[in-house]
């Protein structure tokens, strides 16, 4: 095996494990080793190996319907991506099973093709071209075909990026591939230590520069929270309702359901900086590393979520999540204030979620800021409830069971539009208002008290389907509450009067079971739909395998034919050149001189060598023999039957002057 096979196989071998396609990689590492170790080539001429260049072609439209229509994926182009091997493995083998191991340009680039058609005949030597010319030795080369093994092994390298593994392995072996091949094609001339040196310093630059990308990052989102104190990207920020005008209308629609052992709040974002109108997350770098990890002692909870996704997601979740299974390739990033965000999601999953029910991150320092424009009437409540000096469980007790005896729940949001008169108003005058007027009322209220609290945002879980036997969670049911740090872990203080939920379902559109309707119907199918997804996925492989191996089959047969037809043949046959003008009679004349002093010597070009003989009519004979080989024009029949004419006038004259000697 020479080093170019050695290199793909590298390849394949990482894709197989990075991408955990093990089953493909090794498929296609068996059949790379058959075509290499049999002795067995056929003859497939241009048009076949098109054909097999055709069928890669139809592979990328049919994984372009299977992740747009059929199973539709917000993350179609790492698909596309990660099969990138197998998409283009039958232009590959279209190479490998050949019998001279090369590939022609019209497999490749479909212009060529129409080039080829204008041509008569479909012999190799007809194929169109792209010259290279050499400025050191003047030769122009004609290139028809290409070896396609190191793009290949390119293409395979690239595909195992999509896996986006967050290590240095990656790193190291595209490090290593691309060095291989770089090293295969490199001019035979170059400085040995030169080549060494820059490549070595490209690859230092591409790690360090990627680290201090990632730094710099970092960096920005650590310090934004003094720059942009305006900033408007969720999950990072939440905008309170507070101040808006007319009544909050929630959708009816379902986001998801789960089954669970009862009712409780899923968590998505946590908020701990308030600017006025808006909270804000002070820590929202999201990494790979899950902060929450469970302790030996506790005891893991579960339940499964059934949930449709079209997008990138901040995933609702309960409080504590240490694992998530069920996702597929998805890939998760957590904050330290309990956000994970999940990507390359699948359109549908139900997936199990682990978790202690207890956040046990520590307190920061703003989680006890104080707006000053709410000092007032904080400070004339703390007293009214008498909140110094108590435990602070009790004083969370307390503070939720004021508002939900003395507070009603209200989805009409009143005229005043500034938020902090708002506030003010829904504490001293109005005592009524939706779930964010509670929330941050009572965050404000524990932080008076000396207690570390929090802005939560998620939604809370309480309708039940006892025909499905799950939980259904609508838009609706979005809810916020406040989170207090009390005896070395997160508690939810959720202080909003317990008949909101009542009275959102009040306000239920008319069209609600209609849609409700629908969307069970269309959870049954997605369910039937995800059981059925790996059988199906396998049966279509198995098809797809089975076509395949037909079509080659048919292909190798005919190519078998046509070169037992060619061998059967060969003795009556005139033998054929490969390439334009081999048959050139100019050859006539270095075979005369192949054994005299003035002999063509060895990697020394026809138009060096008639330059150092000095010889007129040479000179001329070796242009119109440059036309006949390289010009795909060729000759004129009089410009032929003059190179004809002058060799046969040349010959003679040799021969004559070698007899007198």
């Amino acid at each position: 095996m020479n080093k170019d096979m050695l290199l793909l196989s590298f390849s394949l071998l990482s894709w197989g494990w990075l991408s955990q396609t093990w089953m493909a990689a090794a498929g296609l590492l068996l059949a790379i080793a058959v075509s290499q170790y049999s002795a067995r080539r056929w003859h497939i001429n241009s048009r076949q190996s098109s054909r097999w260049s055709d069928l890669s072609a139809l592979l990328v439209i049919l994984l372009l319907v299977n992740v747009y229509i059929l199973q539709p994926t917000d993350q179609a182009i790492f698909v596309l991506l990660k099969w990138l091997p197998v998409v283009f493995a039958p232009t590959l083998f279209a190479q490998l099973i050949r019998n001279n191991q090369q590939l022609p340009l019209t497999a490749l680039i479909y212009s060529f093709r129409k080039q080829q058609a204008e041509r008569s005949g479909e012999n190799d030597f007809k194929l169109p071209y792209t010259a290279l010319y050499n400025r050191k030795s003047g030769v122009i080369r004609l290139l028809r075909e290409i070896d396609f093994i190191l793009p290949y092994t390119g293409l395979t390298v690239l595909s195992a990026g999509a896996a986006n593994v967050q290590t240095p392995a990656y790193f190291i072996i595209s490090a290593i591939l691309f060095t291989g091949i770089l090293w295969s094609v490199r001019p035979k001339q170059s400085a040995l230590p030169i080549w060494l040196l820059s490549t070595g310093l490209v690859i230092v630059v591409s790690y360090f520069g990627y680290h201090g990308l990632k730094q710099l990052n970092s960096f920005v989102e650590a310090k934004s929270i003094d720059w942009l104190s305006n900033w408007r990207a969720d999950p990072f920020k939440s905008h309170t309702s507070i101040g808006d005008i007319g009544e909050l209308k929630l959708s009816d629609r379902i986001e998801f359901r789960l089954k669970a052992d009862g009712p409780l709040l899923l968590h998505q974002t946590s908020y701990d900086l308030y600017f006025g109108q808006e909270w804000t997350a002070s820590k929202r770098l999201f990494t790979a590393e899950n902060p929450v990890i469970q302790s030996g002692n506790s005891k893991l909870k579960s339940l499964y979520i059934m949930q449709e996704f079209n997008r990138e997601t901040v995933l609702a979740l309960p409080d504590g999540t240490v694992k998530i299974t069920g996702l597929g390739n998805a890939y998760l990033q957590y904050t330290e204030l309990g956000a994970v965000k999940a990507n390359r999601l699948p359109g549908f999953a139900s997936y199990q979620v682990f978790y202690t029910g207890k956040r046990t991150d520590a307190s920061g320092k703003y989680d006890l800021q104080i707006p000053n424009q709410h000092l007032d009437w904080l400070q004339q409540f703390s007293s009214e409830l008498k909140l110094a000096g108590q435990r602070p469980e009790v004083i969370a007790e307390q503070i939720k069971t004021y508002f939900q005896q003395h507070f009603f729940y209200s989805l009409y949001l009143g005229t005043e539009t500034d938020t902090d008169l708002a506030l003010k108003d829904f504490m001293l005058r109005r005592k009524a208002g939706h779930c964010e007027y509670f929330a941050i009322a009572t965050v404000l209220l524990l932080r008076q008290a000396g207690i570390p609290a929090r802005l939560a945002n998620g939604y809370a879980v309480d309708e039940y389907d006892s025909r499905q036997d799950l939980y259904i969670v609508r838009r609706r049911h979005a809810h916020a509450w406040a989170i207090a740090y009390i005896n070395g872990e997160w508690q939810a203080v959720d202080s909003t009067p317990g008949q909101w939920l009542a009275i959102e379902t009040e306000h239920a559109g008319i069209w609600q079971p209609l849609t409700d309707w629908w969307s069970k119907w269309v959870f049954y199918f997605r369910q039937w739909q995800l059981q059925h997804t790996q059988q199906q996925n396998a049966g279509i492989v198995l098809l797809a395998g089975l076509l395949l191996s037909i079509y080659l089959a048919w292909h190798i047969f005919f190519a078998k034919r046509k070169l037992k037809r060619n061998v059967r043949h060969a003795k009556t046959a005139a033998p054929k050149s490969v390439y334009q003008g081999m048959d050139s009679e100019f050859y006539l004349i270095e075979q005369r001189l192949q054994h005299t002093a003035q002999a063509r010597r060895h990697n020394e070009t026809i138009q060096h060598w008639i330059k150092r003989l000095q010889l007129p009519l040479l000179n001329q004979l070796y242009k119109l023999h440059y036309q006949l080989r390289f010009d795909p024009m060729g000759l004129s029949i009089e410009q032929r039957q003059q190179l004809q004419q002058q060799v046969r006038t040349w010959v003679t004259d040799f021969q004559n002057s070698s007899v007198k000697h």
